[in-house]
């Protein structure tokens, strides 16, 4: 029933261009879901970053829990749906764009810029720890990947579709989005702009060390 299903789900993507089923808006994403008379939508109004996200075990990944945004860092927020041929080729997109940035800013959990990929079970695929890793390794992802459990991150962010990409600082505020996939240059740029505004932000360095950072600097 459950390979049936994700099947499925792999048909309708191709088809719709892995629209998301909900009726959300498409204003600044920067409010949570404003629907009336619904107790979850209550929850989702009173939520506010940082969101926590479920990671797994995978190449860039380590399992565990990692909280959205991180104060103080410019957070590249990738939302991608499993079976979704927009979402999966827009990873090698990405990795692109983290590879560029590490040669003159500090990527990573700890840096000035720090990337993570995140599924909504509730939407597409629910995958299991193992799936997701696996799916992962096939798409060369090399950054944090995690599971949004209750959605959360999704709803303020109003994620209509896959994939959709925000650029937030350390407070969640975004400053620059995309929905449906774009060029990396339009990524960097948004990514640099993030960290223009981001007061504890590190100004970028060409003659930065190449061993201080992160292991994925090194080509």
């Amino acid at each position: 029933m459950r390979r049936r299903a994700v099947l499925s789900l792999a048909g309708l993507a191709a088809i719709s261009g892995c629209l998301d089923g909900s009726s959300g808006s498409e204003d600044d994403a920067n409010g949570a879901d404003e629907s009336e008379g619904e107790d979850d939508s209550n929850e989702n109004e009173q939520a506010s970053p940082p969101f926590d996200v479920t990671t797994v075990d995978a190449p860039g990944s380590q399992a565990g829990s990692v909280s959205v945004p991180q104060e103080g860092q410019v957070t590249f927020v990738n939302f991608t749906r499993l079976l979704c041929p927009t979402s999966e080729g827009l990873l090698e997109t990405i990795g692109d764009v983290k590879a560029d940035l590490e040669s003159r800013y500090e990527v990573g959990p700890d840096g000035d810029v720090w990337f993570v990929s995140v599924v909504d079970p509730r939407s597409g695929p629910d995958p299991s720890d193992d799936e997701l890793a696996e799916w992962w390794e096939e798409h060369d992802g090399q950054w944090t990947v995690g599971v949004d459990e209750d959605g959360s991150l999704n709803d303020y962010y109003d994620v209509e579709g896959f994939p959709t990409v925000v650029v937030v600082d350390g407070e969640g505020e975004v400053h620059w989005r995309d929905a449906g996939g774009t060029s990396a240059s339009n990524m960097i740029s948004g990514v640099e702009r993030a960290l223009e505004a981001e007061p504890e932000a590190a100004d970028p360095d060409p003659d930065a060390d190449p061993d201080e950072g992160s292991d994925d600097s090194e080509t």
